[in-house]
């Protein structure tokens, strides 16, 4: 169905070994030299001996390196290392929707945009996620074998769509832990492991930004607040259950190689400071092997922006020693031999973080001898075809049917003679996808009109002009066009300028001019409009839900460039099963509860309502947190997280459940992980056990094959009183399942599961009774599959 226009290009392909003498000539020197095959200085060096331990060719390496050179490969920005024939490096590249090479390729070579995580979260698919992490870092390191690419790359963010409102919900793949633990795990997983070659890392792929870092810039009453000067005040208890676990998953299951240390501070130490976060949580509990970097002046808001250190000597102490191998910027390499001088740091100090830093350019083969690896071709797998159909895919997988009545989608294209599209994102495209993304892309500036138009003549107007207008000028046209189309499709939502990095949302509802173009257009049309919302900001959809003229409603999130996939949804060639990965509120969450409370839990909040007209902020009424994402919200959602319809039916039946739990092996785990004196039980400990194993049949009961994402959740004792969650999701899988078929899914929770967290952020066993559903029980009566099953513990 797909005619995409796959831009090839005939760039030699450069070796990624280049002649050292030709790097330190050149004013622009190659992206990769490896001293210890293109020269023949350093034959006999203990760094250039494959059969030495790493540490000690770690060691030979920092043994060989001046002051100088140490300091200064303590920066992102990483100039030649003569001693050990290194030309000059950058650890900063992106590649969280595609590779961008960060200015290491002047060529501006294209590579694959894929869509945001926003989207891609919703699909549920480990394999969808693992593939797009895989063709990512293989774009990658082909382009280092072209001398075109660094090797380290800053994605993905796990950080929790925790607040509806926060800039950067477009790059993160779920308000749930679990969830966002398994995206990264999966991404992580395909990025950096090669099949060809599995003794080294095909990519550094990194998890941030570390942590409760999920607000951008916001402005409540007259009261300020940014990432580079908040203070994250986050119970115990959150951090335990809701912001660490993702991060954990990442470390332990993913084997990420890097880690991003945030710009805020959490409970008065900056992220950056913080040996607790750095040392403890992430190396000494997880087992973190890799490098640590900052985020771009992070360490230098340690000094500058939150205060805390007296002088620049003190900070640079304070985040070498917490575990910041990597300074984002130049204040560390500035200020090191000031520190140095005066006694405040020592020459160990900068050995330990280098160690950290050679350890990881040693698994991506700076050192080695080529291998399987640099067989990867740029011409063979940046944007093939392949990538570019994956691209699409990956929002064909994921775009959720929020509603569809008097079964308005699919359209039948026999039958349909024009579509028109109407809305300020009816030709949202191009103005996104270079946002984390390709500087530069394969992909053509495809719009949703040509998503339509691969199956009936399509056209687009924008009725409103953009997102943020109050322009209503052009209303009336749009009303006037509705009424002769034969069908009309919606394009509304956001775009980067309602929210992006350093700029947070300022509001959860349409503007005003959206609205009205919804409700008029809606009303001018033939035939029950179809409402597709791009947003990475859960929107209030109430209104959108009960308008009677509105037959259907797709989500897509922010698919950019790759919104070619969606016309599959809209013309049936295949049922949506995507799910919905944030709580949808009303427009009245917005006013109750400020963006700066980073407590998940509810209860009295410290800042003031959003909605306070008094001029002294100190005068202001205190809000009240009536609990963030689904797990603590105790109000009603507009639409529940892991809401979505489908073009079929489905049922669900528990076939196979534990008649009892044995909390045995959660008290042995609690037991082991006192033992240890570590905080966190490991993810492979948890999972040791299936005692708990549910499989649940799943039977298509429509008329249409699809794929049906199953969805695990555990409600404990207790849920909702005294900080325990609601329900927290434990599983999920997405299967194929042909009409009339059935297929069985196996989920069991993990002893975590059978575990609460106090507000000391301890651990310990939950006796009682729990109940485990399966499906969203909104769904149900739309065809959706849900079932419930309770059971209680034993001693």
């Amino acid at each position: 169905l797909f005619s995409f226009k796959v831009m090839k290009f005939t760039t030699a392909i450069a070796p990624l070994l280049l002649l050292a003498s030709q790097a330190f000539a050149d004013e622009k020197n190659p992206v990769l030299v490896n001293p210890c095959v293109d020269t023949d200085d350093f034959v006999g060096a203990d760094f250039c001996n494959v059969t030495l331990p790493l540490e000690a060719r770690v060691a030979d390496v920092l043994k060989r390196m001046t002051l100088e050179e140490k300091i200064s490969a303590l920066d992102s920005d990483t100039p030649a290392i003569e001693s050990i024939g290194l030309n000059e490096y950058n650890w900063w590249s992106e590649a969280s929707g595609g590779v961008d090479t960060h200015g290491a390729d002047d060529s501006n070579t294209k590579t694959t945009r894929f869509a945001f995580p926003i989207t891609t979260g919703m699909s549920f698919n480990r394999t969808l996620w693992k593939a797009t992490g895989a063709q990512i870092g293989r774009e990658a390191r082909a382009l280092m074998n072209a001398g075109k690419a660094w090797s380290t790359f800053w994605a993905p963010v796990v950080n929790l769509a925790r607040e509806p409102r926060w800039g950067r919900n477009i790059e993160v793949s779920s308000e749930d832990p679990f969830q966002s633990g398994e995206y990264a795990t999966a991404f992580v997983q395909g990025f950096q492991e090669a099949p060809e070659d599995p003794r080294y890392v095909q990519a550094s792929a990194c998890c941030k930004h570390f942590i409760a870092n999920e607000m951008e810039g916001s402005t409540e009453d007259g009261h300020e607040e940014d990432r580079q000067h908040v203070d994250s005040a986050v119970s115990q208890q959150d951090l335990m259950d809701s912001y660490m676990p993702p991060f954990q998953r990442c470390v332990e299951k993913g084997k990420v190689t890097s880690l991003m240390c945030s710009y805020n501070a959490v409970n008065g130490v900056p992220s950056c400071a913080n040996d607790w976060l750095l040392t403890t949580v992430a190396r000494d509990n997880w087992g973190f092997d890799g490098t640590i970097v900052s985020d771009c002046d992070a360490d230098s808001d340690v000094f500058n922006s939150h205060l805390y250190t007296d002088t620049p000597e003190e900070t640079v102490r304070d985040v070498l020693r917490a575990g910041t191998d990597i300074d984002c910027g130049d204040f560390v390499g500035n200020n090191a031999q000031s520190a140095l001088d005066k006694g405040v740091i020592t020459e160990a100090d900068i050995d330990e973080r280098l160690t950290q830093a050679f350890r990881l350019r040693f698994r991506l083969q700076h050192f080695d001898p080529a291998g399987p690896l640099q067989s990867l071709s740029e011409d063979d797998i940046v944007c093939s075809g392949e990538s570019i159909e994956l691209s699409h895919d990956g929002l064909t997988q994921s775009a959720a049917l929020l509603k569809n009545d008097a079964a308005t989608l699919p359209f039948d294209q026999d039958s349909l003679e024009d579509v028109l599209v109407i809305g300020p994102n009816y030709n949202l495209s191009q103005s996104t996808a270079s946002y984390y993304g390709p500087g530069n892309h394969c992909l053509d500036a495809f719009n949703i009109v040509d998503s339509i138009d691969q199956f009936v003549d399509a056209s687009g107007m924008f009725g409103v002009p953009d997102v943020l207008s109050d322009d209503t000028s052009g209303i009336d046209a749009a009303v006037d066009a509705a009424k002769k189309a034969d069908q009309v499709v919606l394009a509304v939502g956001t775009d980067l300028t309602w929210a992006r990095e350093g700029t947070d949302a300022t509001s959860i509802a349409f503007t005003d001019a959206q609205a009205e173009l919804i409700e008029k257009v809606s009303a001018a049309a033939t035939k029950p409009v179809v409402l597709v919302i791009f947003t990475a900001t859960p929107l209030d959809l109430t209104d959108v839900l009960a308008n009677k003229n509105i037959g259907a409603v797709l989500h897509v999130g922010q698919p950019s460039v790759t919104i070619m996939g969606v016309g599959k949804i809209l013309f049936g060639k295949t049922s949506p099963a995507g799910r919905m990965v944030q709580t949808v509120y009303k427009k009245e969450y917005q006013d109750q509860i400020s963006i700066f409370d980073f407590n998940m839990r509810p209860g009295p909040s410290p800042f003031a309502r959003p909605d306070c007209t008094e001029e002294n902020y100190d005068d202001c009424e205190k809000g009240t947190n009536p609990g963030r994402t689904y797990r603590f919200f105790t109000g009603e959602p507009v639409l529940p997280f892991g809401f979505g319809l489908s073009y079929t039916s489905f049922d669900y039946e528990v076939v196979s459940a534990p008649k009892a739990i044995s909390m045995a092996p959660v008290e042995s785990m609690l037991a082991h992980t006192e033992s240890q004196n570590k905080i966190f039980s490991s993810i492979e400990e948890s999972h040791s056990s299936t005692d708990a194993e549910y499989i649940v049949k799943v039977t298509n009961t429509g008329d249409m094959d699809a794929d049906e994402v199953v969805l695990g959740f555990v409600t404990p004792p207790g849920a909702g009183k005294n900080g325990v969650p609601l329900k927290s999701l434990f599983g999920f899988e997405r299967v194929f399942v042909k009409a009339g078929e059935s297929v069985e899914v196996t989920l069991y929770p993990g002893l975590t599961d059978f575990t609460l967290v106090d507000e000391s952020g301890a651990r310990s066993a939950a006796h009682g009774e729990y109940s485990f559903s399966f499906g969203v029980e909104e769904t149900f009566a739309s065809g959706g599959g849900f079932v419930k099953h309770t059971v209680s513990t034993s001693v």
